[in-house]
Order: C-alpha cells, then sequence, then structure tokens
C-alpha cells in the first residue's frame, strides 16, 4: 500500500514538472505573438470597423457636429470713387467671422456588407455661433460686390452684341448695381436680386431660386444626394458614387473620352474619416459637393500630438489651383487662370472660381488691382490631420474663397470698372472643432497606457514562462542525478541509509530488472 501511495506521488510531481514546462513554453509563445501582432491595434481596428452596432455605425445612425464654418466677407471701402473711374484700384476690408456650425446627420442609412459598401443622404443644418462670430450678421451692413449682378453680366460677355443690348437695358430699368449695401445675413443667406428674380421667372429650367446668398447657394437642400462609400477596413469612408455616378458629370464623367482622375472618385473622401493604416504614400482628395470639385492634398509630415497619438499632416496642394496638362479639367467656360479653380459647370454657367483666402500662391498680379488684401500662409493656408492606424480625423483646417471671373465687361457702364479683375467677394473658413477629451483619452490609451499595459503583460509573461521552464530542467536533472547515485549504491551497498540521505529520488532501482521503476 505504501509502494503504491509512494509512486502516485512521484507519477503526480513529474506530471507537475510537465504541466509546468508546457505553461512555461506557451508563455513565451503568448508573449512572442504579443509582441508581433500589436493587440492595441488589433483591438482599436475592430472598435472603428463599419458593422452593425459598431462606433462608427451609430455615429453615421446620429446628428453629429460638424465642421464649422466661418464666413469672412470683402467690404469695399471705395465704391463711388472707384466705380466711377477716379480710383484705378478697389479698397476692400474684410469683415469677421460670421461663424455658423453644421449639425449633420444621415437620412435612410443602409449597410451592405455583401457589396462592402455603407448609402446614405446627408441632411446637414446649419446654426450661427454667436460666440465665435464678430457680431450677428443681421446687425452688420456691408458693401460688396453684387454676385448676381457682376456674375451675370459677366456670362453676357460672351453673347451676341444684340443679346448684350437687351442685357444693358433691362440692367439699368430695375437698377441693378454692381456694388451694394445690404446686411451681412441677407448677403450670405439670400438678398433681393431683380436679375435673379426674372432668370426664375423666366428661366426656371436654369435659375430654379429667386434670392441670391453665397452660404445659401452652398448648403442648397432642393437637390438631394445619395453616397456610397466604402465599409471594408482599406477603403473606408471612400466615396464610391453620387447620385448613381461614380464621378462628376459637370465635369464630363459621363463621357468617356473626357473621363479622367479629375473627374473620378478615386481616393476621395468627405473628410469625416478615412481607411485604416494610412502611410504618406496613400493619395488623398476632399469632396464636399458645395465646392463642385476635390481639393488634393500634399501629404506633408509626421507630428506627435501632445495627447500622443500620431498625426499625418497634410496640406492643400497647389495642383488644385493650378490649370495645367495634368488638370484641364480644372478648366470650365474659359476660367483657366493659375490660382483659381472654376465652378462655374456648377453654378448655372455663372464665371465663378474658387481660390485660397486672400489668393494665396495666386499670382500677384492676379489681385493687383485690389487693395487689402494680405496672403499670409499661417492664416489662410490650413492643414488636415489625420491619426494613420484607424483614419480619425484630428484636426481639419482650410480656407476656399469665391470669386468672380469678370472677363471683358466693357459693354456694361455700371461693371465696366471691373473688366479683366477677378473680384473677390468673400472667403470660407472650415474648422473641425479640437477633439473631445474622451476622444483625446481614447487616443492616449491606444497610444500610450494600452501599449505600456501590454508590454507589461507581455515582460511578464516571459519572466514567467522562462523561470517555468528553468525550474523544470532543474528538478529533472535533480531527479537524473539522484537516480544515478542510487544506481550506484545499490551496485555497491555500503550504507543504505547513506542513499536516502543523499536524495529522495523520484524513481525506484529494481535490482531484479536491471531498470529504474516509477
Amino acid at each position: 500500500m505504501a509502494l503504491n501511495t509512494t509512486r502516485e506521488a512521484k507519477l503526480m510531481a513529474r506530471r507537475r514538472l510537465m504541466i509546468a514546462f508546457f505553461v512555461g513554453v506557451l508563455c513565451i509563445i503568448i508573449s512572442a505573438i504579443l509582441m508581433a501582432i500589436n493587440p492595441v491595434h488589433i483591438i482599436a481596428k475592430f472598435q472603428t470597423r463599419i458593422a452593425p452596432n459598431s462606433l462608427p455605425y451609430h455615429l453615421l445612425q446620429s446628428e453629429v457636429e460638424g465642421v464649422h464654418v466661418k464666413a469672412y466677407l470683402f467690404n469695399v471701402t471705395n465704391p463711388v470713387e472707384f466705380l466711377s473711374g477716379r480710383d484705378r484700384n478697389m479698397k476692400m476690408q474684410e469683415i469677421g467671422p460670421f461663424s455658423y456650425k453644421e449639425l449633420r446627420s444621415n437620412d435612410d442609412l443602409e449597410l451592405d456588407l455583401e457589396e462592402g459598401v455603407v448609402r446614405y443622404t446627408p441632411n446637414v443644418n446649419v446654426e450661427f455661433v454667436p460666440e465665435e462670430s464678430v457680431g450677428r450678421p443681421e446687425d452688420i451692413n456691408v458693401t460688396i460686390p453684387n454676385i448676381a449682378m457682376l456674375s451675370m453680366t459677366a456670362m453676357m460677355s460672351s453673347y451676341p452684341f444684340w443679346t448684350r443690348f437687351g442685357y444693358n437695358a433691362f440692367q439699368k430699368q430695375v437698377d441693378s448695381r454692381a456694388i451694394i449695401t445690404v446686411p451681412a445675413h441677407e448677403y450670405l443667406w439670400g438678398y433681393d436680386e431683380a436679375l435673379i428674380t426674372m432668370g426664375n421667372t423666366f428661366m426656371p429650367g436654369w435659375i430654379h431660386f429667386s434670392k441670391m446668398g453665397i452660404m445659401d447657394r452652398l448648403y442648397d437642400k432642393t437637390v438631394p444626394n445619395r453616397l456610397v462609400v466604402g465599409a471594408r477596413d482599406v477603403d473606408k469612408f471612400e466615396i464610391k458614387s453620387l447620385n448613381g455616378v461614380s464621378g462628376l458629370p459637370p465635369w464630363g464623367y459621363e463621357d468617356n473620352t473626357t473621363r479622367t482622375n479629375c473627374n473620378t472618385f478615386t481616393n476621395a473622401y468627405e473628410g469625416v474619416a478615412y481607411p485604416d493604416d494610412m502611410t504618406p504614400e496613400k493619395e488623398i482628395r476632399i469632396f464636399r459637393n458645395v465646392l463642385c470639385r476635390f481639393l488634393e492634398l500634399d501629404y506633408q509630415e509626421q507630428i506627435t500630438m501632445d495627447f500622443g497619438a500620431d498625426a499625418l499632416v497634410y496640406k492643400i496642394s497647389n495642383r488644385t489651383y493650378s490649370p495645367g496638362k495634368d488638370n484641364e479639367c480644372l478648366c470650365g467656360k474659359g476660367i483657366c487662370m493659375d490660382g483659381l479653380s472654376d465652378l462655374s459647370p456648377c453654378f448655372y454657367g455663372l464665371p465663378l472660381a474658387m481660390s485660397n483666402a486672400h489668393f494665396l500662391n495666386a499670382p500677384p498680379e492676379m489681385y493687383e488691382r485690389i487693395e487689402g488684401l494680405q496672403p499670409d500662409e499661417a492664416k489662410h493656408g490650413g492643414r488636415f490631420l489625420i491619426e494613420p492606424q484607424i483614419g480619425a480625423v484630428i484636426e481639419t483646417e482650410f480656407t476656399v474663397q469665391v470669386n468672380i471671373v469678370m472677363g471683358d465687361v466693357s459693354f456694361n457702364d455700371e461693371a465696366k470698372a471691373m473688366s479683366g479683375m477677378v473680384v473677390p467677394v468673400g472667403y470660407f473658413k472650415i474648422i473641425l472643432p479640437a477633439l473631445p477629451e474622451h476622444t483625446k483619452d481614447q487616443l492616449n490609451l491606444m497610444y500610450k497606457t494600452g501599449p505600456a499595459i501590454f508590454l507589461a503583460v507581455e515582460i511578464s509573461l516571459y519572466i514567467l514562462g522562462t523561470l517555468l521552464i528553468t525550474y523544470s530542467f532543474v528538478q529533472v536533472c535533480r531527479t537524473w542525478l539522484c537516480a544515478d547515485e542510487r544506481a550506484i549504491e545499490y551496485q555497491t551497498p555500503s550504507d543504505e541509509k547513506k542513499a536516502t540521505i543523499l536524495c529522495v529520488p523520484l524513481m525506484d532501482f529494481d535490482s531484479k530488472s536491471n531498470s529504474f521503476l516509477l
């Protein structure tokens, strides 16, 4: 009975050694795997995937605060002197900001996992933000170029003489002025202009609005926009189509002979999020339907934010405002000027163009007849900061300016002083509000706290595994050493008590079979 008990105890001891050895090996393997796979990144990607009940999906279902749009208007300080010809230069003074925030929701949200896309119709409401504004736009009057009258006059410059003659007669009859004084709110959201009213009444297929306001046109809700964006990690939030078309019809996408990268939704994003595992080589373009085109971005550098996250820094490329062989689609109805991006195909053929604020990076001769503009890279350049691991937007800030390309309007007495000029009317600074503290905490967890915790776990598992394997080897070696001593003593027994004192082996020697027994 005692013999059986002793053997069972020795068998259990041997099993414990084997378990300790394999657990040690397992700990080292797990430690190595954790070091190789970056578990924090895997967890973060899982939490930010587009799937039912995921965080991005809930955000798409909710109304969220989007960018803040700060409008600056160019007030003309010498309207009488300039229009009469006494002053050759138009003197302008920037007034603003008038700040608004976007509240965005997505109607008819549809997640198609089989196709790997999300379909939705953006719905954007705009609210005035008084604490970020110079004052109430209703209370501040601006003397400013009449964008409706001037753009229609400039468009008429390409028409025959008799058409221009009739236009001039009608313009004088309704007393439409080249420079008007109106409250800033009306200029932004709609002011009465007889030429627009006439166009809406007699040409409703051409002009479907009765008032002219630059922000009212930018946030036109009369035409819904159905977006399809990627839902997989590799193309998350990349635009696939708009209203069923995979490009921009105003820029010739639907004609196969004019289909290029300039009018196709390749590497185009709304700017709300980007794919996982971004690299500096990743090509990015920003598309907002109100801008009618893509903003090309160029990678600048990688920085580390104060809350620990890495950020890829991008800026709007000069290609956005540089027509040429590689950017022929930037040119619309004759507006092919360095520093400008044509908007006319999306605005009823009116000769409107987009630029950087204060004509930043444009040739100085473009605004040589305008006083008061001060292009400043720090104020008007902007930048985009993207967290590369999960494609999160850390910071967005850029400016776009609306201009009227006048051309030869010497046929019109009211506007002839502006003939050949590019007239700025205002610009918008588009800013994504600072990240909330809980988002910073999550990024800090992903970049600092999480890796530190897993590093401690990896080190602990490695040390534990090493200790268990070492202990197993030591015990096995001790067992074999004791077995050798017993074997020698059984062969030449001189003092049986000596063997017991030297060690207590885990195996006994059977003298009959000349072998060790458990």
